[in-house]
């Protein structure tokens, strides 16, 4: 049953930024009792104008399925990301939230950080919500979106070279670039969100932070719901971290896979048990691949402005950031 206007009760967006702990903020916040997240984790709905899929280059096709339309007019079941386009599509990813039940509706969505465009498309259609936002040592985050990067056959290049050559893009955007460097530039993303929300119903925290209790337990609190018993030391926990990385195997099979649209195709024909059971011998567990010292300094010193404006606009200081 359509139900138009249902996402005018959305009240919650983690809205970035990438590789810093929005999936992890998403499970554990959906998990309280009177919470209702989008089965879609991330809709991307309010970056569309900064978006184009008919530009998404074609390493990215083959690892994002192209079947939204089917997807929403069936079960929908719990799916990552996706490209939402119409307003009524976005209404359908809330059905089956009840404001009388669900003080929490929410969804998560990096690109919301990123583009330009979400800031006014968010006041719009969610004028009263609460924003949160995680963030993460800039040259910590980067490391880890070119590990993402090597693991799903984006790129074979070392660290510093894929940054490079992906800052040298000639059309840089969402889906036909990696954004490594742009998507750590929190300052200037951040700045006009902290000048047009309350400060009150905006809350930056850090990936760090993500370790103590104490930081889930005051998320709960600010969202208004109460935490059942063990709730944030479960949330805490090392092992509760969502979307921790790995590594390809095969890593030349594996861009092959990727650039050829091979990988796409398999992923459609085959059937969805299979499938879980083939990334699991194709992807290994672990950390991004190494980089140099050279490299992490090069990486720290490009972020060195950024983190300084960062600062002044929290108002704290972030020594770490700087080293």
């Amino acid at each position: 049953m359509m139900h138009p206007g249902a996402s005018r009760h959305v009240n919650l967006l983690i809205i970035g930024a990438a590789k810093c702990g929005t999936t992890t903020l998403h499970r554990h916040l959906a998990a309280l009792p009177g919470a209702y997240f989008s089965p879609l984790k991330e809709p991307n709905f309010h970056a569309r104008a900064d978006i184009d899929p008919a530009r998404f280059s074609a390493s990215f096709r083959a690892n994002h399925r192209d079947d939204l339309a089917a997807w929403l007019d069936g079960p929908r079941p719990p799916r990552a990301i996706g490209f939402v386009r119409e307003l009524a599509d976005y209404d359908r990813l809330f059905e089956a939230a009840d404001p009388a039940r669900h003080a929490v509706i929410g969804e998560a969505s990096t690109t919301t950080l990123w583009a330009p465009s979400a800031l006014a498309s968010v006041q719009a259609l969610h004028p009263t919500a609460r924003i949160l936002v995680a963030l993460r040592h800039p040259a910590e985050r980067m490391r880890s979106h070119w590990g993402m990067a090597r693991k799903y056959g984006f790129t074979l290049d070392d660290f510093r070279t894929a940054v490079e050559r992906d800052m040298a893009a000639a059309d840089p955007g969402w889906g036909q670039t990696e954004l490594f460097y742009e998507l750590g530039c929190y300052a200037r993303q951040l700045a006009p969100w902290l000048a047009a929300w309350p400060a009150d119903r905006i809350r930056v925290v850090l990936t760090e932070e993500l370790s103590d209790p104490a930081t889930w337990a005051g998320l709960a609190d600010w969202v208004g719901l109460e935490a059942p018993k063990g709730w944030a030391e479960q949330a805490a926990a090392p092992g509760a971290r969502a979307n921790v990385g790995g590594r390809a195997r095969f890593e030349r099979l594996n861009v092959w896979l990727t650039r050829s649209g091979w990988k796409g195709r398999l992923a459609a024909a085959v059937p969805r048990g299979m499938k879980a059971r083939l990334k699991r011998g194709f992807y290994a567990d672990g950390a991004a691949p190494d980089w140099s010292a050279g490299d992490r300094e090069w990486a720290v010193l490009r972020y060195a402005d950024e983190v300084r404006e960062l600062e002044r606009l929290l108002g704290r200081t972030l020594p770490d950031w700087k080293r």
